[in-house]
């Protein structure tokens, strides 16, 4: 069927804004205030409307530095913040990714950390007055993928290849799907545990993998002494102490902080008869040793900070505090949506009325309540897994970017769109966001072209004054039958078009023969359907036939539109599966991400869902998410 076209009568993107911090007079005195508090009164989630040395009254004291490490699926990253939340310095080393089989991704950790350090040395490096004494505490954020060590803390292989360095990747990826038989399997229990993770245990989180090691790699499970959560490894190789963060736990390892609390007991958040019903009762017998008996707040100081051979490695100084970390999503909400906004009407919108969306090769959306909602198909409730007291819910898709990129790079002009693109010093994104531009300018030319024969008689085989261009060459041989038509000599090669009476002059309708459904790795949210497969609609003869340089640069950037829409058109029916479900509605989007920074995928969220989006000022709100888990270790913020 037919898609709905939603846009909203104003223009929504002249509501798109940057996150601007308040001049606040009434700025708490107390150093050591809550994080959500320091959220609510920050420009980003560090920045205080006056910094944090005058809060104590102490206007000449020293700034003070804090350090953000996000591991993601291609790359570590390592930024600097000051006292002010402003992001200083950051630096980038890309990681490898092992696809040995369909379906089948692997890491490895020691080449992770290894970059980690690159990237912590090659960033202190670029800030000549920061020195390594000046930081007061690091933080950590990764992908939630599952790291595999054994007795001695040394990497243990989960690949099925038997390559000489097959312990190099202990690492199964998030975006793994080996494990397609064991989610099935544990969904079929209809366990309660899985209330908390929208009724389904997704294929993306820790509990299948951690079936299909013990099923199909027994080596492995035999000799596993520690099974982590990427984020935890990397605070556990910082500071020696096996500590886990109730973010990780909570969203990906089916554990209840809640029930944690109530005991007054960590492992009381665990379920045994789940495990047990799942095949995985050694964690049981064995009292949850290899997946975490020590479970802490976001932010909380681990151990006695860095260990000097961490310190060494990372260019610090040992027994700088290390913050209990969160996965690489929640630090993004984490570092947006504490950011001070209004709406149109001047008022401030109430944290549980927001809703941060952090966009990468996949997206994560999430929003935060002091009350539970359970959503079948979303992710969570989860309590206390981006700030301590609220509960998050946390919907998505499986593939954002990396469908975009899919999307381009299968398609048969590609290498001329890449070619064009380095030819301008560009991003491919670019060039057919700006190409959009012209095919919409192009398709306004043609009708007001039209607008002026609209009495005349049958011209060229036109009855009437007919639509615009459906590409760049259609607009040139347009011109070219007008021009011809005036001189006399028809064009019987020119076929009519039919004028659509929606058409505005905006590139939204360049796609209205093209549909999308945007489930190519599976739907996370609202379906909770691995097995989805996405579909992509309004293909012709002409389409495929006709590879000229021209037609396929258009093809491809109406193609890419068209999955921008449709992801748009996700998030939409995200939002509407949460009001549903009693969900306060979402007034703003927050966000953040590599993908945020598209102006085409931003202006489309907001026509499509008709919120208002909120967009940082600052890009790079993961590593400050990261940063202020460390701010808190290092005592700036209490958790």
């Amino acid at each position: 069927p037919r898609r709905h076209r939603h846009i909203p009568p104003t223009a929504k993107r002249n509501a798109t804004r940057h996150c601007n911090g308040a001049a606040d007079d009434g700025f708490a005195s107390n150093r050591s205030r809550s994080l959500l508090q320091g959220l609510l009164d920050r420009e980003y989630c560090l920045q205080p409307t006056r910094s944090l040395c005058i809060n104590m009254g102490e206007e000449n004291k020293a700034m003070d530095y804090f350090m953000g490490a996000d591991c993601g699926s291609g790359s570590v990253r390592v930024g600097i913040c000051d006292s002010n939340g402003r992001l200083l310095a950051s630096s980038v080393e890309k990681i490898s990714t092992n696809n040995p089989r369909v379906d089948f991704y692997e890491q490895s950790s020691e080449e992770i950390w290894t970059n980690l350090c690159k990237a912590s040395k090659d960033c202190l490096a670029k800030l000549k007055d920061v020195t390594p004494a000046k930081i007061k505490g690091i933080g950590f954020d990764a992908t939630c993928s599952l790291v595999v060590l054994d007795k001695k803390d040394k990497p243990l292989s989960v690949s099925m290849g038997s390559s000489r360095d097959e312990n190099k990747w202990n690492i199964i990826m998030w975006r793994d799907h080996r494990a397609t038989k064991e989610t099935q399997m544990i969904n079929e229990t209809n366990h309660e545990v899985l209330k908390y993770i929208g009724g389904r245990v997704s294929i993306e989180m820790e509990t299948p993998k951690l079936v299909w090691l013990k099923n199909h790699k027994k080596v492995a499970w035999d000799n596993a002494g520690r099974f982590m959560d990427l984020t935890d490894f990397l605070a556990y190789r910082a500071t020696g102490v096996d500590v886990r963060s109730k973010c990780t736990l909570a969203c990906k390892w089916t554990y209840l902080p809640h029930k944690a609390e109530q005991a007054q007991n960590c492992k009381a958040g665990w379920s045994d008869d789940f495990f047990q019903k799942i095949g995985l009762e050694e964690f049981v017998e064995e009292n949850y040793m290899r997946i975490g008996q020590d479970v802490k707040d976001i932010g909380e100081s681990i151990g006695s900070g860095l260990t000097k051979e961490a310190a060494r490695q990372l260019g610090l100084v040992p027994g700088t505090p290390v913050g209990v970390g969160l996965i690489d999503a929640h630090a993004g909400g984490l570092g947006t949506l504490g950011a001070k906004i209004e709406d149109n009407f001047g008022r401030e919108i109430p944290l549980e009325r927001r809703m941060a969306l952090i966009c990468g090769t996949s997206t994560c959306h999430l929003t935060l309540s002091k009350q539970p909602y359970f959503v079948p198909g979303v992710w969570g409730p989860f309590r206390d897994a981006v700030v301590g007291g609220y509960w998050v819910l946390e919907p998505g898709q499986s593939a954002t970017g990396a469908l975009m990129d899919f999307i381009c790079k299968s398609h048969w002009a590609y290498p001329f769109v890449q070619s064009e693109a380095e030819k301008k010093q560009m991003s491919i994104f670019d060039l057919l966001n700006d190409h959009l531009q012209l095919m919409k300018d192009l398709h306004s030319k043609s009708r007001r072209i039209y607008s002026k024969i609209a009495m005349a008689p049958s011209v060229s085989g036109f009855e009437q004054p007919l639509a615009c261009a459906s590409s760049y060459e259609d607009a040139v041989r347009i011109k070219q039958a007008i021009k011809e038509a005036k001189q006399g000599r028809p064009s019987p090669g020119l076929k009519p078009m039919v004028f659509n009476k929606l058409w505005k002059g905006h590139i939204a309708f360049l796609t209205k023969d093209f549909h999308c459904l945007p489930d190519y790795y599976g739907n996370r949210c609202p379906f909770a359907d691995p097995d989805m497969r996405g579909v992509l609609t309004g293909l012709s003869v002409f389409n495929t036939s006709a590879k000229t340089k021209s037609s396929g640069i258009d093809e491809l950037a109406v193609r890419y539109l068209t999955v921008i829409q449709a992801l748009a058109y996700s998030t939409r029916h995200i939002l509407e599966s949460l009001e549903a479900a009693g969900v306060p509605p979402s007034e703003a989007l927050f966000m953040c991400g590599g993908v945020s920074k598209n102006p085409v995928f931003v202006a489309e969220h907001a026509d499509i869902t008709g919120r208002m989006i909120a967009i940082p000022r600052d890009k790079e709100t993961v590593l400050i998410g990261a940063a202020t888990a460390g701010a808190c270790a290092g005592g700036s913020y209490k958790c």
